[in-house]
């Protein structure tokens, strides 16, 4: 048990510094939102006062970022759901939901199994009141049923952790991918092509591939 969340502390703590890591990225502009509308401010040397430069002709990932950042993101997603709100992701939210709930069920009900089982056999150690329901296990097979519920309890625990963790790192990849370009002007086209060689005048069957943008 220490072990998994031992592991699960170290992934969480690495993914967060990657995250931070990946948005450290010093800006030649500070952009500020006003209302609805997105506006940003430079400094012009030449005539020393500031301009606002239109935000549609920002297209590095520095000024993609500013716009909606990955950061904010992951921040959300503590609050498991938030980050995908953030992503306008919404159809997501009721699968990390039900992953949780789903978790959180099993962890309670191994964890309590587990506790009953454990009450039992120190019971029977020590002299005291035994559950009559359960005169029908020896020591052994009570012994058995605790450590493998709670074998059970911490498998449950670890995959709630994960789907915690990768609740985070699901907002944090659509966060950057936010503007990504999937219109129908991106097309994937397989087309038969005969190039001609010394060997085949006439050409050699072949296939090109046609990306376009």
């Amino acid at each position: 048990m220490r072990r998994i969340v031992l592991c699960l502390c170290c992934f969480f703590t690495s993914s967060l510094l990657y995250v931070a890591a990946q948005n450290n990225v010093p800006t030649a502009t500070d952009t500020v939102a006003v209302g609805s509308s997105l506006k940003t401010k430079g400094y012009d040397k030449k005539t020393k006062s500031s301009q606002h430069i239109d935000p549609g002709s920002l297209t590095t990932d520095s000024a993609m970022c500013a716009m909606h950042s990955p950061t904010v993101a992951v921040c959300l997603s503590i609050i498991p759901g938030g980050g995908q709100l953030y992503n306008k992701k919404w159809w997501k939210v009721p699968i990390i939901y039900a992953g949780l709930g789903a978790s959180g069920y099993f962890i309670y009900y191994y964890a309590t199994r587990m506790n009953m089982y454990k009450k039992e056999y120190r019971n029977r150690v020590t002299g005291g009141t035994c559950d009559p329901t359960l005169s029908h296990y020896d020591n052994e097979t009570v012994l058995s049923l605790k450590k493998s519920h709670q074998r059970s309890m911490e498998i449950a625990i670890a995959i709630g952790s994960a789907v915690y963790v990768l609740n985070m790192l699901d907002a944090f990849v659509d966060a950057h991918l936010f503007y990504f370009d999937i219109s129908d002007k991106l097309s994937l086209q397989y087309l038969p092509y005969a190039p001609p060689t010394p060997y085949a005048p006439y050409g050699a069957g072949g296939i090109s591939i046609a990306l376009n943008f």
